[in-house]
């Protein structure tokens, strides 16, 4: 009976195959995390942790104002809001993308009349296309603070007190 050459038989090769993939699978994961870092994860855990006192009494202080707002209108040349209860000179309009820091986006909105908050510049066109967003209107004094989570194509938007 004559014996065959082991590299002729399947199993060898199953075998050595097992070890071969896992390290190339590795080098693919590496290779992906060190391209495209994860931007949901933040370094500085105590920083943030102090800051939710702060955000809390932002929430608290719009409380106390009565201060909400509704989308009036919103176009790639112009964005409005009524802001009733607010009697700023110039508010911050934040749009925080869910899972792309680099679509973050903040407006300046500037009174027009009565209780109307408007821009005409940096209107995010992102915001006609589908995603999720958290959405900031924050006082300038950075004193009060409406929070609300949208989903896009905007076509309404309310932000009330938390």
């Amino acid at each position: 009976m004559e014996e065959t050459a082991w590299y002729k038989h399947r199993w060898p090769w199953v075998l050595i195959s097992i070890p071969f993939i896992a390290v190339v699978w590795g080098m693919f994961m590496i290779t992906v995390v060190v391209l495209h870092p994860d931007d949901v994860v933040d370094d500085n855990y105590y920083q943030d942790g102090m800051a939710i006192n702060q955000r809390l009494d932002m929430d608290r202080n719009a409380r106390h104002l009565h201060i909400h707002a509704k989308l009036l209108s919103y176009s790639p040349k112009r964005i409005a809001l009524a802001v009733d209860g607010a009697r700023d000179s110039a508010l911050v309009l934040k749009f925080s993308h869910i899972t792309d820091e680099s679509k973050d986006r903040k407006i300046i909105l500037y009174p027009e009349h009565g209780n109307v908050y408007a821009t005409t510049r940096n209107v995010p066109g992102e915001l006609r296309f589908p995603g999720v967003w958290y959405v900031d209107l924050i006082g300038p004094d950075g004193d009060w603070r409406l929070r609300t989570r949208i989903s896009t194509p905007l076509n309404h938007m309310e932000l009330i007190p938390k």
